[in-house]
């Protein structure tokens, strides 16, 4: 468990919050906050428009991360998940399903002739 985990984790305690703490409530925080982050590029097609908002509305951007960051803690320290060994392993899984030879300067998506290793017939 990474040492913000642990904070987070331990603010809590301290304030025993655990009683209003329950996964339902947490996601529906991660939904929230993604939706924030939404709210900053809506209707905006433009992919390079919107990397120019996001840099212009870095201190929202830096805001809406950081709530995320804090309901994932909370909801990976109610499952009993410590974040850094469950990014590491997506980032070992996404390794063996996005192989550079397959996927460099090509997107993901099967249904528009992407690669996605997790598809592969076995």
């Amino acid at each position: 468990m990474n040492q913000y985990q642990k904070q987070i984790k331990e603010f809590c305690e301290e304030r025993n919050w655990s009683q209003f703490i329950d996964p339902k409530d947490i996601l529906l925080g991660i939904v929230e906050e993604v939706g924030e982050f939404r709210n900053l590029v809506k209707w905006e097609k433009d992919p390079e428009a919107i990397k120019k908002i996001l840099i212009e509305k870095k201190a929202e951007a830096k805001d809406t991360v950081g709530d995320i960051y804090w309901f994932l803690s909370l909801l990976a320290n109610v499952c009993g998940v410590d974040i850094d060994e469950a990014i590491k392993m997506t980032i070992e899984d996404n390794k063996k399903r996005f192989p550079v030879e397959k996927t460099k300067n090509h997107h993901t998506n099967i249904n528009l002739g992407g690669y996605d290793g997790k598809y592969d017939s076995k």
